[in-house]
């Protein structure tokens, strides 16, 4: 994978059950600042060298030597985020759930569903095996789960950082077949 050399691992200490973050709660222009922050870079651009070594061929950017990709988390989070507008219709309408790559604002819960299965399969994919234990909670008078667990978690700002250093900046057209005549459009 092209940003293999973007990871880093630390240990994170999730949130308890209760403390609540800036990506919490009913829907404000804040909520939605600090969703919109975590996926600010939606296409990248990498080397033909790069390109090459991945599992799956990607299309040249015309007009450069460069190669489109983008880091599945930030369709994730993308993903995620449609999920969490969903439950708000008063707030976001179907106009805010269509898909901006289709354009499509006629099918708006096809693509929250599509979301709904991207974030199953990645929970799936990544599997994260780190126990969430059961203390005793004087407060609710029973033995109760922690979810202040410590996992072993990919540096975020590494990942950004690699993402911010390869981000497509020159506006190209998604929709312009590539030539059949250009043999190296593909890798």
């Amino acid at each position: 994978a092209p940003a293999q050399s973007a990871i880093k691992y630390e240990r994170r200490t999730f949130a308890k059950l209760g403390v609540l973050s800036k990506f919490h709660g009913p829907p404000t222009d804040e909520t939605d600042e600090a969703w919109n922050s975590l996926y600010p870079v939606g296409i990248s651009r990498v080397t033909k060298a790069e390109a090459s070594k991945m599992a799956n061929w990607t299309e040249r950017i015309p007009g450069d030597d460069h190669y489109v990709i983008s880091l599945d988390v930030f369709h994730q989070l993308h993903c995620l985020n449609l999920v969490r507008k969903a439950l708000w219709p008063d707030r976001y309408g179907p106009q805010e759930l269509g898909d901006p790559v289709l354009e499509d604002d006629d099918t708006p819960f096809d693509h929250v569903d599509h979301c709904v299965n991207i974030i199953r399969e990645n929970i799936i994919c990544n599997a994260d095996t780190t126990p969430n234990v059961f203390q005793w909670s004087e407060e609710k008078n029973m033995i109760f789960p922690h979810f202040d667990s410590v996992h072993m978690c990919r540096n975020w700002e590494s990942i950004t950082e690699w993402v911010n250093e390869h981000q497509l900046l020159t506006p190209w057209n998604a929709k312009l077949r590539p030539s059949r005549l250009d043999t190296n459009s593909r890798i």
